[in-house]
């Protein structure tokens, strides 16, 4: 693959032009935030894999996803 136009670039947290393959998770974060701000039971999940897959982009896809559901995603201030 050319090197210039490969859409891999390593980096943490770093979002790749194209979340390919990742549409069912980011759509099952979405409906267990929603169940949540209903007041229903929602199964939380983990994402586990090895350095460089994606975990740390999923995590920031997900909290755009619940600050546009209208969730307050800040620290606790201690």
């Amino acid at each position: 693959m050319d090197p210039v136009k490969n859409p891999y670039a390593p980096g943490a947290g770093t979002r790749p032009p194209e979340l390919a393959g990742r549409q069912e998770i980011l759509d099952a974060a979405g409906i267990a935030i929603q169940r949540v701000q209903a007041g229903r039971f929602a199964k939380s999940f983990i994402f586990i894999g090895l350095r460089g897959v994606g975990k740390t982009v999923l995590l920031n896809e997900v909290t755009r996803i619940a600050e546009r559901l209208g969730c307050n995603t800040s620290p606790p201030k201690v």
